[in-house]
Protein backbone atom coordinates (compact mmCIF):
# COMPACT_ATOMS: atom_id res chain seq x y z
CA UNK A 1 0.00 0.00 0.00
CA UNK A 2 1.32 3.39 -0.99
CA UNK A 3 0.71 6.48 1.16
CA UNK A 4 0.99 10.00 -0.16
CA UNK A 5 2.33 12.72 2.21
CA UNK A 6 -0.62 14.98 1.44
CA UNK A 7 -2.94 12.27 2.72
CA UNK A 8 -1.16 12.28 6.09
CA UNK A 9 -1.66 15.99 6.64
CA UNK A 10 2.07 16.56 6.96
CA UNK A 11 3.02 20.19 6.53
CA UNK A 12 6.58 21.22 5.81
CA UNK A 13 7.88 23.85 8.22
CA UNK A 14 10.81 26.18 7.89
CA UNK A 15 13.37 26.21 10.67
CA UNK A 16 12.68 29.02 13.11
CA UNK A 17 15.54 28.57 15.56
CA UNK A 18 16.60 31.72 17.32
CA UNK A 19 20.28 32.63 17.49
CA UNK A 20 22.18 31.63 20.64
CA UNK A 21 22.48 34.25 23.41
CA UNK A 22 26.24 34.64 22.81
CA UNK A 23 25.60 35.25 19.11
CA UNK A 24 22.98 37.88 19.95
CA UNK A 25 25.37 39.59 22.37
CA UNK A 26 28.08 39.72 19.69
CA UNK A 27 25.64 41.05 17.12
CA UNK A 28 24.50 43.82 19.49
CA UNK A 29 28.13 44.74 20.32
CA UNK A 30 28.91 44.92 16.59
CA UNK A 31 25.83 47.03 15.88
CA UNK A 32 26.68 49.45 18.70
CA UNK A 33 30.28 49.74 17.46
CA UNK A 34 29.07 50.60 13.96
CA UNK A 35 26.36 53.03 15.04
CA UNK A 36 26.94 56.74 14.64
CA UNK A 37 26.78 58.88 17.76
CA UNK A 38 27.45 56.01 20.20
CA UNK A 39 30.66 55.33 22.08
CA UNK A 40 30.25 51.70 23.16
CA UNK A 41 33.44 51.62 25.26
CA UNK A 42 31.57 51.35 28.56
CA UNK A 43 28.42 49.61 27.34
CA UNK A 44 28.00 46.03 28.50
CA UNK A 45 25.59 43.65 26.82
CA UNK A 46 24.16 40.51 28.33
CA UNK A 47 21.58 38.20 26.84
CA UNK A 48 19.15 35.81 28.41
CA UNK A 49 17.52 34.10 25.48
CA UNK A 50 16.33 36.85 23.16
CA UNK A 51 16.20 39.45 25.94
CA UNK A 52 19.12 41.88 25.99
CA UNK A 53 20.23 43.98 28.94
CA UNK A 54 22.34 47.06 28.27
CA UNK A 55 24.28 48.35 31.25
CA UNK A 56 27.15 50.74 31.78
CA UNK A 57 27.77 54.38 31.09
CA UNK A 58 27.46 56.72 28.13
CA UNK A 59 27.97 60.46 27.80
CA UNK A 60 24.37 61.60 27.36
CA UNK A 61 20.68 60.82 27.23
CA UNK A 62 20.71 60.72 23.43
CA UNK A 63 23.21 57.85 23.54
CA UNK A 64 21.05 55.96 26.04
CA UNK A 65 18.06 56.11 23.67
CA UNK A 66 20.11 55.40 20.55
CA UNK A 67 21.79 52.35 22.12
CA UNK A 68 18.41 50.84 23.00
CA UNK A 69 17.12 51.54 19.50
CA UNK A 70 20.17 49.92 17.87
CA UNK A 71 19.92 46.87 20.16
CA UNK A 72 16.19 46.45 19.44
CA UNK A 73 16.84 46.45 15.69
CA UNK A 74 19.46 43.71 15.97
CA UNK A 75 18.43 40.34 14.54
CA UNK A 76 17.30 37.93 17.25
CA UNK A 77 16.56 40.58 19.89
CA UNK A 78 12.99 40.50 21.15
CA UNK A 79 13.24 42.70 24.24
CA UNK A 80 15.71 45.30 25.51
CA UNK A 81 16.21 46.25 29.15
CA UNK A 82 18.06 49.53 29.15
CA UNK A 83 20.00 50.07 32.36
CA UNK A 84 22.49 52.54 30.87
CA UNK A 85 23.26 55.66 32.84
CA UNK A 86 24.74 58.99 31.98
CA UNK A 87 28.23 59.70 33.26
CA UNK A 88 28.53 62.59 35.64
Amino acid sequence: MSVDRKDLGVVARAATALPEAADIESAVYDALACAADIDPTYIFVSAHGAEITLSGWVSGRAEISKAAEVAQQTRGVQKVRNELSQTL
